[in-house]
């Protein structure tokens, strides 16, 4: 039933894009996510893996600077091989936000919850925007990671309830394949997260299937615990082809050394805080609106960022339905350990996507090996998102038993005081934003280093802030409407689940639809008149190499997808000495 409700939810959602031969626009797409994958393909196709790419900085190594992103990623390489490569590209995306559902619904049908839970946590997670909104920068491997975090929780936690060498070798391909999506700083929040919900498992597990009756509880917990380490220990091994050459490169070769083993202490913890979540998108989570985004697709998303980072290309909208349900999962008697450890990675997670602005992210960057490799702390939040969307189903639970025998009225009371509580935030926020007093006393109290632009764009925002206090507020509505008509008994559960459903398709289908568009193919892989002239002096003259002028201060990579080898263009994970060769720092021009 599920698969059926995900293929036509997301299917709608990505309508203009499967109806088409149209490619599916991403700006890093754009700028080399296709080149390098068609690079890729052609070879691929021909029974050859390239080892070097000749066409970008004077060329590049393959698969050690990751130029191919997932290109031994299956699913993706897969994919590749059947469908044209701009279709592919699109195609994974849509393959892997389906996914995402189907494997929170397995997810927590494995805690024992009931399928109506399931199905809204399917929903919910399938459709959420901290995924979802990634489609609009291209940025495929976050994308991957969010999805199949769910499958590994599940896997995790079949190998606790039933431990055999099945279990434990599916556990092990998820590892591996999570690994092969190569974004290394997503998969290593992930396996942090998973580990220490595993081995919590472990520990107040009561399964007799999973503590063998010949050991002691203890010596059988230890048992289980090694045997996680060595499922994690051969998914990195399956990976090891990808994983051990990239992570040798970026700390040797690449030009991310500058920024963190290379760099001063002082400029490698400013590197790894940057592009954290800042208080403005902590209201954010609640009110989508409220923070705004630099360039997306509908009006309330197109220079309405006043936030404290460079731009913002995506949204961290947890969802006011889900934040209502999870809130009433988290003061419910039920899968006591299930919430503590999700409230408590949640509340981790959330507390280092902050960076500098709480002592939790520099403790963790002092004394965990591996944080001052990355920066971008923000990225934790997707875990944020993961348990809010699990304590949801066990605040699900809770609500079909509004009007039972099993329901206790001094459970009831505080869930109308919850109730009351959250609508009664979403009217004052309203009221407050639209009279510009709320913009005010942020800026006041919690802003007032405010830049003037960020400012004017604040100003200009308003009437979008109010109307995300609105949306939120009518969405809060219809659940807590809902819920008092199922006490009532006006309806049956399962009216009420679709009821639910429904809320959640279009609160965030909202948000969503303006991160999604396409753009015509013919139009963009064809050659202009500079590019077709380039070609005819190629074949005539050699060595031949390019400087493109043609914007983003020589990091332009469109002659590359003909050709043309190019002395600069645009890679993350580009050659160091190449860079101090050309006079390159930064995103800025190649002055050599």
């Amino acid at each position: 039933m599920i698969l059926p409700v995900l293929l036509c939810v997301v299917g709608f959602l990505f309508r203009d894009f499967i109806g088409s031969n149209d490619m599916l626009y991403g700006s890093d797409t754009l700028s080399l996510g296709y080149m390098a994958r068609e690079f890729y393909a052609n070879l691929i196709r021909n029974g050859v893996f390239p080892l070097w790419n000749p066409f970008i900085l004077n060329g590049t190594p393959f698969l050690e600077s990751l130029a191919g992103g997932d290109s031994l990623y299956p699913p993706s390489t897969l994919l590749l091989f059947f469908f044209q490569t701009h279709r592919a590209l699109g195609w994974k995306l849509i393959f892997h936000i389906i996914l995402a559902g189907f494997f929170m619904y397995k997810w927590i049908r494995s805690l024992h919850l009931t399928k109506k839970s399931a199905f809204i946590s399917s929903i919910a997670y399938s459709l959420s925007p901290i995924m979802v909104t990634l489609v609009h920068g291209g940025q495929d491997g976050k994308i991957f990671v969010i999805a199949l975090t769910p499958l590994l929780f599940w896997m995790a936690e079949s190998f606790v309830s039933r431990p055999s060498p099945r279990s434990f070798s599916f556990l092990s391909l998820v590892i591996g394949s999570i690994i092969l999506t190569t974004h290394f700083q997503m998969a290593y929040f992930l396996f942090a997260g998973a580990g220490f919900y595993t081995l919590t498992r472990i520990i107040v597990n009561k399964s007799p299937k999973a503590i063998p009756a010949d050991n002691t509880q203890f010596a059988g917990r230890i048992r289980l615990a090694t045997y996680f380490g060595l499922a994690a220990i051969l998914g990195l091994t399956l990976s090891a082809v990808q994983f051990f050459p990239a992570t040798s490169y970026v700390m040797e070769h690449s030009r991310r050394t500058a920024t963190t083993i290379a760099a001063t202490p002082e400029e490698s913890r400013s590197y790894s805080s940057s592009w954290s979540l800042h208080p403005e998108e902590l209201v954010g989570l609640v009110i989508p609106e409220f923070v705004g985004v630099s360039n997306a697709n509908e009006p309330w998303a197109q220079n309405t960022y006043w936030g404290r980072n460079g731009f913002k290309g995506n949204h961290e909208y947890l969802g006011i339905a889900v934040l209502f349900l999870a809130g009433i999962g988290l003061f419910c008697t039920r899968k006591k350990y299930l919430r503590n450890v999700m409230a408590s990675m949640a509340m981790f997670a959330l507390l280092f996507s902050l960076g500098e602005h709480t002592p939790l992210w520099g403790l963790i960057y002092t004394i965990i090996p591996g944080i001052n490799l990355f920066r971008a702390p923000s990225l934790a939040i997707f875990l944020v998102g993961f348990s809010a969307v699990t304590l949801m189903a066990v605040g699900l639970e809770e609500v079909w038993t509004l009007g039972t025998p099993e329901q206790k009225d001094s459970k009831w009371k505080r869930i109308w005081r919850f109730m009351f509580a959250l609508v009664s935030l979403m009217v004052i926020g309203l009221f407050l934003s639209k009279s510009g007093v709320l913009a005010s006393l942020w800026v006041n109290l919690l802003y007032p280093d405010i830049s003037d632009n960020s400012r004017q764009i604040l100003s200009n925002s308003q009437q979008f802030i109010t109307r995300g206090f609105l949306n939120s507020l009518v969405c809060l509505t219809v659940v807590c409407l809902t819920l008092l008509g199922l006490k009532g008994h006006l309806y049956s559960a399962r009216i009420a689940t679709v009821l639910i459903a429904i809320t959640l398709v279009i609160d965030f289908g909202r948000i969503d639809k303006s991160f999604i568009k396409t753009i015509d193919f013919e139009s963009f892989r064809s050659a202009d008149k500079q590019i077709e002239t380039l070609m005819e002096r190629q074949a005539q003259e050699t060595p031949f190499r390019v400087f493109s002028l043609n914007g983003l201060n020589g990091q332009d990579v469109r002659p590359g997808m003909f050709g043309l080898e190019l002395v600069a263009g645009h890679h993350p994970n580009d050659l160091a000495r190449h860079r101090d060769f050309i006079g390159m720092k930064g995103s800025g021009l190649p002055m050599n």
